[in-house]
Formats: C-alpha cells, sequence, structure tokens
C-alpha cells in the first residue's frame, strides 16, 4: 500500500484516462476496472495503457457496463477499500473514490428504501463543500462513512430486534425520516399494515394484476396506515395537506404490489 502510494504521489504519474477532468477523477474511475480490490493488481492496472475488452475512451454506455460489473467493490463493507481510503496520504484521491461509494450505496437504496436514500442524498451539498475547499478530502471520506454507518447500523439494529427488512423500511416510512431509534407503537403499526396488505393481496387472483390494482391498492393501503395511525397518536394529514410520510407509505405498498405480482404472475 506505500508503494502504491508513492506511485501515485509522484506529480509526473499520468493515468492517460482522457476521458476523465482530473488526474483523481482518473484514478477513481480506474477503479471500475480493476478486479477484485486488490493491491497487486490495483497497482498493475494503473501502469497499463489498455485493459483487454474495454473500449476507450469510455462512452456513457460503457461506463454503465463498467458500474454494473465492478460496483460490488464499491460497497460499504469492502473493509479492504474502507481502510485505504481513511489511511491513503492522497486525499483528493480518496474524496473522489468515496463519491463513487457514496452513489453506489444510494443506488443499493434507490426504489427499495425511501428514508435511507433521502438521508443519503441529504449530503448532495458536502461535495460542494469539498470542491470549495471549506472541507478536505479526509473529511469528506469521514461524512460519507458517517452517514453509511447510521443507516447499517440502524437496520442492524432492527434486525437484532427480530424485524423484518419490511417492518425496518416501513416503520421508518411512517416517520417520514430515519429515525435514530426505534418506537414501539410505530412496529406495531407498521405489523398491522402489513398483516392488512397481506390478507388484501391473498385476495388479488393472480391474473390481475396491473396498473390499475396497484392505483386502488396503494391508497387503500395509504387509508388504513393513516387511521392506523391516529391510534397511536400519529396524524400525517391526509386528505388535509401533503407531507412525507404519505409519500413514503404510498410508493412502499406501491412497490409491494408489484413485488406481489412477480412472485405470482398470470397462471
Amino acid at each position: 500500500m506505500e508503494t502504491l502510494n508513492e506511485r501515485l504521489a509522484d506529480e509526473h504519474f499520468d493515468m492517460n484516462y482522457n476521458w476523465a477532468e482530473t488526474a483523481y477523477e482518473k484514478l477513481a474511475w480506474h477503479f471500475f476496472r480493476t478486479k477484485p480490490f486488490d493491491t497487486d493488481i490495483l497497482y498493475k492496472g494503473t501502469c497499463a495503457q489498455f485493459d483487454e475488452g474495454i473500449e476507450r475512451p469510455l462512452t456513457d454506455e460503457g461506463v454503465e457496463v463498467m458500474k454494473a460489473r465492478y460496483t460490488h467493490l464499491f460497497t460499504a463493507d469492502n473493509q479492504q477499500l474502507r481502510q485505504w481510503l481513511f489511511s491513503t496520504p492522497l486525499e483528493n484521491v480518496a474524496a473522489y473514490t468515496t463519491k463513487i461509494v457514496r452513489q453506489t450505496v444510494i443506488d443499493a437504496v434507490v426504489g427499495l428504501y425511501d428514508p435511507a436514500q433521502d438521508f443519503y442524498a441529504d449530503n448532495w451539498y458536502e461535495w460542494n463543500d469539498y470542491e470549495h475547499g471549506k472541507i478536505t478530502g479526509r473529511q469528506f471520506v469521514e461524512n460519507i462513512y458517517a452517514k453509511i454507518d447510521t443507516v447499517e447500523g440502524h437496520v442492524a439494529e432492527g434486525k437484532a430486534m427480530g424485524l423484518t427488512m419490511d417492518e425496518i423500511v416501513l416503520h421508518d416510512c411512517t416517520w417520514g425520516f430515519l429515525p435514530s431509534t426505534y418506537d414501539p407503537d410505530m412496529i406495531t403499526a407498521a405489523r398491522d399494515m402489513l398483516a392488512e396488505a397481506e390478507r388484501i393481496l391473498a385476495s388479488i387472483r393472480p391474473y390481475i394484476w396491473s396498473e390499475k390494482g396497484k392505483e386502488e391498492f396503494a391508497p387503500k393501503m395509504l387509508r388504513y396506515g393513516a387511521n392506523r395511525l391516529k391510534d397511536f397518536e400519529v396524524d400525517i394529514h391526509l386528505g388535509e395537506s401533503y407531507c412525507t410520510e404519505q409519500g413514503y407509505i404510498l410508493e412502499f405498498f406501491s412497490r409491494l404490489y408489484w413485488r406481489e405480482a412477480a412472485s405470482k404472475p398470470e397462471e
């Protein structure tokens, strides 16, 4: 790792990736072309003029292919990557690379876990702060991983309590944001809503799944959820004004409908 850092710190070191705007961005994008995240392979790879089977410069489609092929290297559980990001003296390289990690964790929750997605998205301004010198590259890395640790810790706590992922997500939807603790009443409300959804879905014949069916099911579940939450003195003001809780719950049950449809296709 020290050899790698010394090599990349050389001001004459040129990645020759013309499609990247800065030296740091070139290296960060190069990580997508490296398998797996191994220091020897990474070091040799940076010295290569071409990677077999990869057209250069990369088109937008090519970038998507790279992301699909190697995104697993930039997940939050890649501890070797994390250790390097926190220890390398190349703070700017680490910042650009962490930007990729941040996008990867956001991609992992998009369309699945709205409160976590918005929690991650709330730090968009931190990249701007980094680019304008308000925070260092190392601070950007620390800030992003603090967000990741918060989400992962929250999910781990819920699972340790015996909650399913659906219960965790719906619990958070009832808050309208990613809460720092679990509320027993909201856990009960989430479980009741899921039980009601299961009851309704079980009565729907597999061959009538449709957009119209979803448009009937999801609002029905939103109304049920709003009434159930009122039992715990939580008012999401359904029919009065919009709030994030309404949007989260509606999207959750829209996805649940299609997930059930996928598991029970037309017969």
